[in-house]
């Protein structure tokens, strides 16, 4: 099948680790060229963004027509956006190139989708990895269903590595991630803390303690394979879904310490794959608990690993989305 992406497309993004995928199940893939992670996100990158969005109005966007020139190019038999949002005009030229095969597959928390978003009616189907949010849009007539983020086996795999005494970070930190990390610092905790430059305002012990490290593929897995624990919090406007650290943590073979809710364990089996926390007094516990039974803690380690290569790697995935297609 020839197949389009759309989303920017870094090292170890959700394109990228999409577009591996069905490269390696023998489809064709096209999208937009890889760029540098750190230059995309960068200030004067974002802020052009934002500008371009204001200047143009409701108009489409550039990527938005360059997207349909590909198209017109390569005659895709199906459009697979990945938390990627496309005009409502651009979306119904589509129809006429790949009918009834115009997919969003939305990996972010729902309420970062903004204007029609997940709710644009041009989407033939919508995968999303909330399930109150996969109902709403049913009732809104939309064809959605739940699919969970997942991990590369290419580089989410164990990679041997020294541990350390310390607890890995890896993302962005907004105010309450920061606020967990200061309060188990206060009690003792050490971290070493990976992923985007902590905003301007960030809590002083925060910026100290950031590696200036974004991780990803192998280097990725190295780091939460030799931490103590790898600790997986979400933002509070995350509904009940997991996030993509939450598949790739464990298929590194890292001990997964995770904020509790109740899609986990539909996915892991809580004390056994991954350890999971609702209080704080629980999450310290877990942590001291991960210090003083390294034995207790490896068998959770592999059991982890062993479960996300067995049923959550983009490969089942997409195999998902394809059937559904067909």
């Amino acid at each position: 099948m020839r197949i389009l992406v759309a989303g920017p497309d870094f090292a170890d993004s959700f394109a990228e680790n999409v577009k591996s995928a069905l490269l390696e199940m023998g489809h064709e893939v096209f999208g937009s060229e890889p760029v540098d992670h750190a230059r995309y996100w960068s200030l004067p990158r974002r802020a052009a963004r934002v500008i371009g969005e204001r200047l143009r109005g409701d108009r489409p966007s550039g990527a938005d027509r360059r997207l349909l020139e590909i198209s017109r190019a390569v005659r895709p038999d199906m459009l697979l956006a990945l938390t990627w949002d496309i005009h409502p005009e651009i979306l119904h030229a589509f129809d006429r190139i790949c009918p009834g095969r115009r997919i969003l597959w939305w990996g972010d928390a729902v309420a970062n989708s903004h204007r029609w978003g997940i709710v644009n009616p041009g989407w033939d189907r919508v995968y999303l990895k909330d399930p109150d949010a996969v109902q709403k849009l049913r009732l809104a007539g939309r064809t959605a269903d739940l699919l969970h983020e997942a991990m590369n086996p290419k580089w989410h795999r164990v990679i041997e590595g020294t541990r350390h005494g310390d607890v890995v970070v890896a993302g962005n930190y907004y105010a309450f991630r920061q606020a967990l990390i200061a309060r188990l610092l206060r009690d003792g905790i050490s971290f070493r803390l990976y992923g985007s430059k902590p905003p301007p305002w960030s809590l002083p012990e925060i910026k100290f303690r950031w590696s200036g490290e974004y991780l990803a593929r192998e280097a990725k897995s190295r780091a939460f394979g030799e931490g103590l624990a790898c600790l997986n919090t979400f933002h509070p406007s995350e509904g009940n879904s997991l996030n993509c650290r939450a598949f790739e943590i464990a298929g590194a073979g890292g001990l997964h310490v995770i904020e509790h809710r109740p899609i986990l364990s539909t996915c892991f089996e809580p004390g056994r794959e991954v350890l999971a926390f609702k209080t704080y007094e629980e999450l310290l516990g877990i942590l001291h608990r991960a210090r003083s039974a390294p034995r207790e803690m490896d068998a959770i380690r592999t059991a982890g690993a062993r479960r996300a290569l067995a049923e959550h790697t983009y490969r089942h995935r997409l195999s998902r989305v394809l059937s559904d297609i067909k």
